[in-house]
């Protein structure tokens, strides 16, 4: 049994990195996974429910939580994604609520961002737990 776990955390964990700038549902994970030619074989969803809580409490992966829709429906569930070992603690995350992607903010703009809040309302932004949505510039493109 131990071994059969092994191997999903191993394809789970290669379909992640193979696509590192997408944060997926649970939902989108099985599908993605399903479909991935690389992935011979793909966890089911009550592994993957298994399997997140883990990765995340060895810090592989990032939660980041549900996003409200525009119209005040429901939106996107919770996605993860894989940290890729860089460090993902020092500064300010960009994420397309389009898409998916995670961009992360350069430090420079880190930075200002936590000058300006600093300066304007005497703030302290956390830059680990701010992430910041809106659409990338491909998405933006797409909508006009």
């Amino acid at each position: 049994m131990a071994t059969y776990q092994t191997e999903q955390k191993r394809e789970l964990l290669g379909f992640l990195r193979r696509n590192s700038q997408r944060a997926f549902t649970i939902e989108e994970l099985l599908a993605g996974m399903k479909a991935d030619p690389l992935c011979s074989c793909p966890p089911g969803k009550s592994t993957l429910y298994r399997l997140i809580p883990r990765l995340l409490a060895e810090n592989t992966l990032r939660r980041f939580p549900a996003v409200p829709a525009a119209d005040g429906l429901a939106g996107r569930k919770a996605t993860y994604q894989i940290l890729g070992g860089s460090s993902c603690h020092c500064h300010v995350h960009l994420k397309c609520s389009a898409c998916g992607r995670l961009f992360h903010a350069s430090d420079e703009l880190t930075e200002k961002l936590k000058d300006v809040f600093a300066g304007s309302e005497g703030f302290a932004l956390d830059a680990e737990e701010t992430i910041i949505y809106g659409r990338c510039r491909s998405c933006a493109k797409k909508e006009k």
